[in-house]
């Protein structure tokens, strides 16, 4: 199935704004093409995957209204947000069958709600694309320190991937093994490059969110040659891995670091007490790294992440 729309029938050097409604006609997605003076190369910017996220749709609003369409070689589609009804509820999950989009791709027309449309998703926007940047934020229960992921293979688009991630200007870059259902994981079997970037969180947005969001944008098209942007220089970004810290109780949380913050093996950095006041556990660093994604919302259950550390691996 091919998308609804068709970039070849769209005027050059335009600003389209355009609707595609889901398969299962519950859901009007909007979006705007912007076609230069040539459509091909082809960038799409995604963000709203998940509903509780709000750095990425705010920013990805504010320029695709602002980049001039004669001053663009290629076409790049701007999707703010994909996920309507989860952005409705405010949820990272879609409200009427609670699946996660961003671990359905490529989706199936036969599958309910969420495959339906992570596979509109897939059809409509991603393999219009050439390229891909996804923006997203960690929810509205946490907040991250910003960073850039993308595959760890060594397909020629997983090696785009890691260029383009490298120009970003992000401190910290995540190679990752994706799971099936991922659209980095997806895509790349069609050999789109794709980045993935995590900027934000606890369902707010923010001036430094925006400014930080507004230029990885402007340096993704950039690179790609799309548009023109002076970018500022940036120190060499360090890859990390990560270990995830879960509660083993239900109760109230209490962090004893920030996001940012360096922790040594054995370190306590929070815990969580029963309602009634008892300690009912102590949670301590496994292994020495830094502080990127800590849970806000204190009231947790059993398995509920945490925090999340990342290790140094080696300069990139």
């Amino acid at each position: 199935m091919g998308s609804k729309w068709k970039l070849n029938e769209l005027a050059t050097c335009c600003r389209n704004s355009l609707v595609s409604t889901t398969s299962d006609k519950l859901t009007n997605i909007p979006f705007i093409v912007i076609t230069g003076t040539v459509r091909d190369p082809v960038a799409l910017i995604i963000a709203g995957v998940h509903g509780d996220e709000f750095e990425g749709p705010a920013a990805i609003q504010d320029l695709m209204l602002e980049i001039e369409p004669t001053e663009v070689q290629g076409s790049i589609i701007f999707v703010p947000v994909a996920n309507p009804s989860a952005f409705a509820s405010a949820t990272r999950r879609h409200p009427l069958d609670n699946g996660d989009v961003n671990r359905s791709f490529p989706g199936s027309l036969n599958g309910g709600p969420t495959q339906q449309l992570a596979h509109d998703i897939f059809h409509e926007f991603a393999l219009n694309a050439s390229s891909i940047l996804s923006l997203h934020g960690w929810s509205k229960e946490a907040s991250v320190v910003p960073y850039a992921e993308y595959s760890e293979d060594n397909s020629p688009a997983a090696r785009a991937s890691q260029e383009v991630a490298r120009r970003l200007g992000f401190h910290y870059l995540h190679p990752y093994r994706w799971p099936s259902g991922v659209l980095g994981d997806a895509v790349l079997a069609h050999g789109i490059p794709i980045v993935e970037v995590e900027v934000g969180g606890m369902g707010t947005i923010t001036a430094q969110g925006q400014a930080l969001c507004r230029d990885v944008i402007l340096r993704f098209l950039a690179h790609f040659g799309i548009i023109e942007f002076d970018a500022a220089s940036t120190p060499e970004p360090v890859l990390v891995s990560h270990y995830d810290l879960l509660s083993s109780s239900a109760g109230l949380f209490r962090s004893l670091v920030e996001v940012g913050d360096h922790v040594e093996a054995g370190h306590t950095i929070g815990t969580v007490h029963g309602l009634n006041g008892s300690l009912l556990e102590t949670v301590r660093a496994s292994e020495a790294g830094t502080v990127a994604i800590l849970r806000r919302l204190a009231s947790v259950q059993p398995n509920d992440l945490l925090l999340q550390i990342f290790m140094n691996r080696q300069i990139a």
